[in-house]
């Protein structure tokens, strides 16, 4: 009765009552969760592959915040996961590093898993990311598996996908270009900086560097100008061309031939 009577009154006085509501809801976020470095394909070889592996958090919208772990198991059939490393992101990312070596510095062997964990925060859920899987060999079991060293020389799909396209380019190139000799290694200079170009404003590259990038004699000149940003370059250059992620040392010998 009194809520009645105060209502008749408000809209009688003409005044607007209001309801409180929650504050600072949290915003319904996505987590994403991938696995970079040369151990993307599974396989972490001692010698031939040189990066250790990078587990990254994206996350949507970037200015959240939350608190992640990575876990690794060391027995792929009875895993018992325990904590690697923690950490909190930043402008919606946050990259985990997995070292291909022990605590005495020596190249691991066997199959280790990894996983990440993304917290509860607010509305959002606990997140658990897919188990990633990957086969550590140390240089002295690689020399006496004949298998895994026929293995690795043969390329994977990605690689001849990739592959085929460079050679595409090049094909192109001498057909609208054909001073450039039968003994042209490189792609279409054009064809070259669209993906570059691409490539930096997909990872937000100033472009200055980009244009330094683009302007590099050779992968070796590339890399050097690229620095820190040279893995995440590789990886967003191949995604474009062939929408795979691909490491440095599979790209930049096509990219700049």
């Amino acid at each position: 009765m009194k809520l009645r009577t105060l209502t008749v009154l408000a809209g009688a006085l003409g005044l607007l009552i209001t309801v409180p509501s929650p504050v600072n809801a949290a915003a319904k976020q996505t987590v994403k969760v991938y696995m970079t470095g040369d151990c993307a394909d599974g396989q972490a070889v001692e010698g031939i592959d040189e990066d250790d592996c990078e587990l990254t958090v994206n996350l949507t919208p970037k200015t959240s915040r939350r608190s992640a772990v990575l876990e690794v198991a060391y027995d792929p059939d009875e895993p018992e996961w325990e904590e690697l490393d923690a950490g909190k992101t930043q402008k919606g990312r946050l990259v985990f590093d997995a070292p291909a070596v022990d605590e005495d510095d020596y190249w691991m062997d066997g199959v280790v898993l990894y996983r990440v964990t993304v917290k509860k925060s607010g509305v959002n859920k606990k997140f658990v990311s897919r188990t990633y899987k990957v086969a550590y060999t140390s240089a002295d079991a690689a020399e006496n598996d004949e298998d895994l060293l026929e293995d690795l020389e043969e390329e994977t799909p990605e690689e001849k996908e990739f592959n085929e396209q460079m050679d595409r380019a090049q094909e192109n190139n001498k057909k609208f270009n054909p001073q450039a000799g039968s003994g042209s290694t490189s792609q279409s200079i054009s064809d070259r900086s669209g993906k570059i170009n691409q490539a930096c404003g997909s990872i937000g590259m100033a472009k200055t560097k980009c244009d330094s990038v683009i302007a590099a004699k050779n992968g070796l000149d590339a890399l050097s100008v690229l620095g820190g940003d040279a893995d995440r370059f590789c990886r967003a250059v191949s995604r474009i061309a062939v929408g795979v992620e691909m490491s440095c040392k599979d790209v930049m010998p096509k990219l700049f031939g």
